[in-house]
């Protein structure tokens, strides 16, 4: 049976992808900072599992070595593999570039881009070894035109796409497949935080996609080999539909 990682998934499109992905018959290893939330999102998700999958979870710190590298054990120990990592925690903070701290610049680095490369640098290694395994590691929009006021959220997603686009060519003579899904402006909490500081739509909200069409993206490109091979580039912007 596939078992999948999925990194800040608690809510918002992490969540809603771990939902999306036992109701199809996989096992998901979910986690965010907060333990509590993580335990109450796993008994939420294990209610749309059938006998055959399971939701299991722990409190992780992306940004956090140790974290990182006890969560990838509690995933192997428990289902033996891993076959899928969704690299989606994220942060963001809404504010000119100059008022920006060092430490909000380091936190959104750490978590959104240190994080994807300390879950890459503990899962991968299980992958070569096992030849397959495919990573979607979730950029954005914003991490291929950059937008006032978000200079530091637009250099951790930019340097999203430069990380995977790399490590994809690491790969290319494995069966492995390192992906990347940009999504555009999606109704989430994090949306909602920067549109309440200011930020302006592109699109209506009634044209938002919902975390839900995310989550059907990744499962798609997760099963389709065949349209979505390693180094593919997936963009996803609300407005289009």
């Amino acid at each position: 049976m596939t078992t999948a990682i999925i990194t800040g998934s608690t809510q918002g499109i992490g969540k809603s992808t771990a939902i999306a992905l036992v109701k199809k018959g996989l096992n998901v290893v979910i986690c965010s900072r907060n333990q509590k939330q993580v335990e109450q999102t796993v008994n939420e998700i294990n209610s749309y599992a059938n006998n055959k999958c399971l939701a299991i979870g722990h409190k992780c710190d992306a940004s956090n070595p140790s974290d990182v590298k006890n969560l990838v054990k509690l995933a192997i120990d428990k289902f033996g593999k891993i076959d899928v990592l969704i690299n989606n925690a994220g942060i963001a903070f809404y504010k000119s570039m100059v008022d920006t701290t060092l430490e909000e610049w380091s936190n959104t680095i750490n978590i959104n881009l240190t994080g994807c490369f300390l879950f890459c640098r503990y899962v991968l290694p299980h992958m070569i070894k096992n030849n397959s395994g495919t990573i979607i590691n979730i950029s954005s929009g914003a991490g291929k035109v950059g937008f006032a006021k978000l200079s530091a959220y637009c250099a951790s997603k930019f340097g999203i796409m430069g990380f995977s686009e790399s490590i994809s060519k690491e790969v290319v003579s494995t069966n492995i497949r390192v992906m990347i899904l940009c999504p555009g402006e999606i109704n989430t909490t994090m949306l909602k935080d920067i549109v309440n500081s200011g930020f302006q739509l592109r699109c209506k909200k009634e044209n938002l996609y919902q975390p839900e069409d995310v989550a059907n993206k990744i499962f798609e490109m997760i099963k389709e080999f065949n349209i979505y091979g390693n180094g593919h580039v997936e963009e996803f912007y609300s407005g289009t539909r």
